[in-house]
């Protein structure tokens, strides 16, 4: 082989070896090239690597710790300050004088018992006095309810309109704390119906006749 054909086969490697490098360079992704030619060990051996860029977002595995906290609120609300309806068991109705009354339900929230009464006024407008009444102890002392009296919602007053029903007027009685069941109640007045405000195994409120002692 002349020296023309050497120069010649050179600088064709040489441009072979321009032309990858500028590709490599403004192209290529990354990797490694190896170049070679049929010189054998006179061969070229050109090797390049760059690594890609690998700027990752910012990570997003940030925890929601606030959203745990603010769920974490406990709603531990004293017993004593809950409030529980009552099932009425044997209706206690009653009449006094010309109004027909009735327990229609109960609740006790904090240290009071509150008794719904239902007043069904007869054809006469007349006052509806309150004789309910708690049994205090094992004497028979009666307590009078922290209510004074019947104020009903259309007069403002213990007046009743005639036929009208007025539905679970509320009648607050003071209990010692805690309450000891059953709490022992009287209607008063010419009926004198006791009867009584239960607790159930489940916190709700029971009202009844007291259990027949036959």
């Amino acid at each position: 082989m002349n020296l023309k054909t050497i120069l010649i086969t050179l600088s064709s490697i040489a441009g072979l070896l321009i032309i990858i490098t500028f590709y490599v360079v403004f192209y290529s992704s990354g990797g490694t090239y190896v170049v070679s030619s049929g010189l054998g060990s006179d061969a070229g051996i050109f090797a390049t690597s760059t690594s890609p860029l690998t700027s990752a977002p910012a990570s997003s595995t940030t925890s929601s710790t606030l959203a745990l906290a603010s769920s974490s609120a406990s709603s531990t609300a004293s017993s004593s300050l809950s409030s529980t309806g009552a099932s009425v068991g044997a209706p206690i109705t009653w009449t006094q004088g010309n109004e027909t009354l009735s327990i229609v339900d109960a609740s006790i929230s904090g240290s009071q018992l509150t008794l719904g009464v239902q007043v069904a006024m007869d054809s006469i407008a007349e006052c509806v006095p309150l004789t309910l009444r708690m049994v205090a102890d094992e004497q028979g002392d009666l307590s009078p309810p922290i209510t004074s009296q019947f104020t009903f919602p259309d007069t403002g007053t213990c007046n009743g309109t005639p036929g009208e029903i007025y539905s679970a007027q509320p009648i607050v009685f003071a209990l010692n704390s805690p309450a000891t069941f059953p709490i022992l109640l009287t209607t008063g007045g010419t009926a004198n119906t006791l009867f009584e405000v239960m607790q159930n195994p489940d916190g709700s409120l029971s009202v009844q006749l007291p259990p027949s002692t036959d």
